[in-house]
């Protein structure tokens, strides 16, 4: 799973990510590697966002939506500023 800096966008089609983000057209070289276990917390942000408490459906909304991207770029910035300390 990849995940792409630019923009949040979740890329889970291959084991490598696209050429070209197709939410952003930002390269390849701005993905990067995302641990699918942040996916609970972004799916968790978004329910609660949008007044839909139950996980599953969550999933509906959360993969990659406007609002999941958003959680996702915040989460993606905050993991590489903690990576530099």
């Amino acid at each position: 799973m990849f995940v792409c800096v630019a923009c949040g966008y979740l890329w889970k089609e291959a084991d490598t990510p696209p050429d070209e983000c197709p939410a952003c057209t930002a390269p390849k070289e701005k993905y990067i590697p995302y641990d699918d276990r942040a996916e609970r917390w972004v799916k968790r942000a978004v329910a609660a966002h949008v007044m839909y408490p139950d996980e599953e459906g969550a999933d509906l909304r959360a993969e990659n939506s406007a609002l999941s991207s958003h959680v996702r770029f915040a989460l993606v910035g905050l993991l590489a500023d903690l990576q530099k300390e």
